[in-house]
């Protein structure tokens, strides 16, 4: 007999600050994604390189393939349409598994109307309910 149903892991991160919610912020501009411990610990990345800012594919290649073009997609409009959006994707952990994430975000322009800032938080989406697991 095969059994086809869905399993769940619990996958433990090692940040204690992975509690907390993973702020960024995007110099479009630039195109760098500067990011706290706490989001470095849910991609998967090293603190000291997001804290210095990286560019925005190496987080989008952490998200999972399935996710990455309705993500992108999702950026886009809310860049265009200047509204805040909230996505839910999963992410690449450092342990090579991924957890299902929620991302609260907003795009920012200068006084001419150019788009230059993207900034947001992203928090594990157990941590949205009342379960405090961490499940893959």
């Amino acid at each position: 007999m095969t059994d086809n149903s869905e399993r769940a892991f619990v996958v433990e991160l090692c940040d204690t600050d992975t509690a907390d919610s993973g702020i960024f912020t995007w110099d479009i501009i630039r195109d760098l994604v500067y990011g706290d411990s706490a989001l470095a610990e849910l991609f998967g990345l090293v603190a000291e390189e997001t804290n210095q800012g990286l560019p925005l594919k190496l987080y989008l290649d952490r998200v999972h393939p399935e996710d990455r073009s309705s993500l992108a997609r999702t950026i886009t409009e809310t860049i265009v349409a200047g509204r805040a959006h909230q996505s839910f994707y999963r992410v690449k952990t450092r342990g090579g598994f991924y957890v299902a994430v929620v991302a609260f975000g907003r795009c920012f322009r200068d006084r001419g109307g150019t788009p230059v800032l993207y900034s947001g938080i992203v928090v594990l989406e157990s941590s949205t309910s009342t379960n405090d697991n961490r499940w893959h």
